[in-house]
């Protein structure tokens, strides 16, 4: 899974797309999953260390998905019950990834938003320093 960040006209943040992963369900979830982990992934990285060691760690997830991480490597993410439709109840998308999926993930997101807040400020001091 790679990820891709994207310029939000009008915001100081970026979005981000993850790539290489051709079913749609599939894809947003895990840009779900993302999303809800933004600014927390120190604790998501804990809780994957934890469900490693043997300790489920069940009901993370905030806005979009709910996420259960178990010892036998598996995290499983599905839509969050409140942004579900009534034909979603029975069946609610969901997707499975192992927890070193999941930690690349975390790990790649991590390294692609720091890089580009990095670029951002470099072109900007730079274009102060031209003034």
């Amino acid at each position: 899974m790679k990820i891709r960040l994207v310029e939000m006209e009008g915001s100081r943040h970026p979005d981000f797309v993850i790539e290489d992963v051709p079913d749609e369900q599939r894809r947003n979830l895990l840009y779900d999953f993302l999303y809800d982990s933004e600014g927390n992934e120190d604790l998501y990285m804990a809780a994957l260390e934890r469900a490693e060691a043997g300790t489920p760690e069940l009901n993370w997830g905030d806005h979009r998905v709910d996420i259960d991480m178990y010892p036998d490597g598996r995290v499983v993410i599905t839509t969050t019950e409140r942004l579900l439709e009534d034909s979603q109840k029975d069946h609610p998308p969901q997707t499975v990834i192992t927890i070193a999926e999941a930690r690349k993930l975390l790990l790649d997101w991590i390294e692609a938003r720091d890089r580009w807040y990095a670029e951002r400020e470099a072109t900007q001091s730079h274009t102060s320093d031209d003034q």
